[in-house]
């Protein structure tokens, strides 16, 4: 299951980095899916205490809103007739996938030695923040598209 979700995540960044049309229903894709991954490690995969769980809102939150003022500033067109929003090529997208997917390897690679870890509350909440990190990127950018998106007048 990890090697297709991992196929999956570097299809959509490969894909990112040129120009394309998407369906507005697209930009909830992302987003779903780091939000299924940071429930998966809250609530089935480690034992996470507050501190694991302030971390994780903390780092989502910062990211939504810087990533939110940085895609204010991205040339989009939209056409809400066809439902669709051009967006531009950029290399962000596949970059912070890739070390999202190696930051993954690393925490993997430290539970494998020290299996301990896995209730260390310091190394959930590092895991954690990884992770909330880059849903926050993606619900900040997300957000900001579907935004302008139905603020649009249709055609």
């Amino acid at each position: 299951m990890a090697i297709i979700l991992v196929a999956f995540l570097l299809w959509i960044g490969v894909r990112a980095v040129r120009p394309r049309t998407i369906r507005y229903r697209q930009l909830y894709i992302l987003p779903s899916v780091f939000l299924a991954i940071s429930a998966n490690q809250m609530f089935l995969t480690y034992a996470v205490e507050i501190w694991g769980f302030l971390a994780w809102v903390a780092t989502t939150i910062l990211a939504c809103g810087v990533s939110w003022r940085m895609s204010e500033k991205t040339s989009i067109h939209i056409d809400r007739s066809a439902g669709t929003i051009e967006l531009p090529g950029t290399w962000v997208t596949l970059s912070l996938i890739l070390l999202f997917i190696g930051a993954r390897l690393y925490f993997g690679r430290q539970l494998y030695v020290s299996p301990d870890l896995r209730v260390d509350p310091d190394f959930i909440a590092q895991i954690l923040a990884m992770t909330g990190l880059v849903s926050g990127y993606y619900l900040g950018r997300s957000g900001s598209f579907l935004i302008r998106y139905f603020r649009a007048t249709p055609r």
